[in-house]
């Protein structure tokens, strides 16, 4: 960056934060605000010290008009604003708080506030005080978004669109994946990455449920930069007290969101990545802000990092896919009974039977082949349920049906 002239000691612009520069002019440079109201919230400041518009130069007011489409094309590299507010404090009674100069360029987003009506008329209620980092600094907060989502007519599904479409880094960990759920999804995960954004998405081979075609679309997903898009499978057989410090089981919900500032939000709840559990389905989602909940969102991000560098977590590759599916194929469950009329068949949300439950369905296979048709299914249910039941465990409602 080219030296300023005229510093003023204790002026937080003087000189302009460096790790925040996206451009820098002769007598302008351009930064990411520090406590954006917005994603993508920028600030143009003149390289000279000088309080306010009125003291500036024409060529530095020039300069700051010209910069001003500079900040546009920054701010549409990284996101998909659906306008912008573009104004200048002048004098503490406007709300001017740093006195050095400065040109907000705000990226506005609809739903962003209720009612935008008013434009610069009302800025954007609730967040224009910078004396309130935590107000300030609130990117996802935003009137009428709720922190729960539970489903039905509240999905969580749009809630995820908005924030992709804000984010520069996506994090995804859920315990199962199917195709349905990808397709909802898949042009907006596509959309980051082509804006340059990175994108890491965790799932698991636990209990098989994951749909091997819904990982294969997975791998459609393309970016510029490899090192921008990471994709991993948690092997539950991999998982033990002497190779990971996670257990077998694998039942992680996770959505996590930051933008170009290391602000962002996290949802961390009950919806995997399918089709009924982002729309209809019963799903409680609850949103971690990292302005209202700078710790929590801490706490989310590092637990994802944690999860995605364990020993039991492998890439996700074409050759994985294969091989699980093959493996998959020798453990798929007998045929269901039909859908409810209107369910599609991905709804259906049964577990795949474990060593003793297969044990206890090829004894009853061989009873019925050896012409014992007698023998009372009562009787084997109540064997399996005992000895199930001395490993800590209890018969599900569905297998008994699938064995009756």
């Amino acid at each position: 960056m080219n030296e300023p002239t005229n510093l003023s000691e204790g002026c937080p612009f003087c000189p302009p934060p460096a790790d925040r520069l996206f451009f820098d002019g002769p007598v302008v440079v351009g930064v990411w605000d520090g406590y954006s109201v917005s994603p993508g919230h920028a600030l143009l400041i003149p390289k000279r010290h000088i309080p306010t518009w009125f003291d500036a130069s024409a060529l530095e007011r020039m300069a700051l008009l010209e910069t001003i489409d500079a900040a546009k094309a920054e701010i549409e590299k990284r996101y998909k604003p659906d306008g912008y507010n573009i104004g200048i404090n002048v004098g503490a009674a406007a709300g001017q708080t740093v006195f050095h100069l400065h040109v907000h360029v705000i990226p506005r987003y609809r739903g962003d506030v209720e009612n935008p009506r008013g434009g610069v008329r009302n800025v954007i209620p609730m967040r224009g005080d910078p004396s309130s980092v935590q107000e300030a600094a609130a990117p996802y907060v935003a009137t009428g978004e709720p922190l729960l989502t539970t489903g039905g007519v509240e999905p969580l599904l749009p809630q995820l669109k908005r924030h992709l479409a804000r984010a520069s880094a996506v994090d995804i960990a859920v315990a199962f994946v199917m195709p349905s759920g990808i397709e909802l999804l898949w042009e907006h995960l596509q959309d980051l990455l082509d804006r340059n954004g990175s994108l890491r998405v965790l799932t698991g081979d636990y209990r098989e449920a994951t749909e091997p075609d819904a990982l294969l679309r997975l791998l459609d997903l393309e970016s510029a930069d490899p090192l921008r898009i990471e994709r991993g499978v948690y092997e539950t057989s991999l998982a033990s007290p002497q190779g990971s410090a996670l257990s077998a089981s694998f039942h992680p919900k996770a959505y996590i969101f930051t933008q170009v500032d290391g602000q962002g939000a996290a949802f961390v709840g009950s919806s995997n990545l399918s089709r009924t559990a982002l729309s209809d389905g019963v799903e409680w989602n609850y949103r971690v802000v990292s302005s209202r909940d700078t710790a929590g969102f801490r706490e989310v991000r590092s637990a994802f990092e944690k999860l995605f560098r364990d020993p039991a977590t492998v890439d996700l590759t074409a050759e994985w896919v294969e091989a699980y599916r093959a493996r998959r194929a020798t453990t798929q469950l007998p045929s269901l009974p039909e859908a409810l009329p209107g369910e599609a068949p991905e709804q259906v949300d049964v577990p795949l039977p474990h060593g003793i439950q297969r044990e206890a369905m090829e004894a009853l296979v061989k009873a019925r082949s050896d012409g014992a048709k007698a023998v009372r299914r009562g009787s084997i249910l109540l064997r399996l349920h005992s000895r199930y039941a001395s490993l800590g465990g209890s018969l599900s409602l569905r297998w008994r049906f699938l064995l009756d």
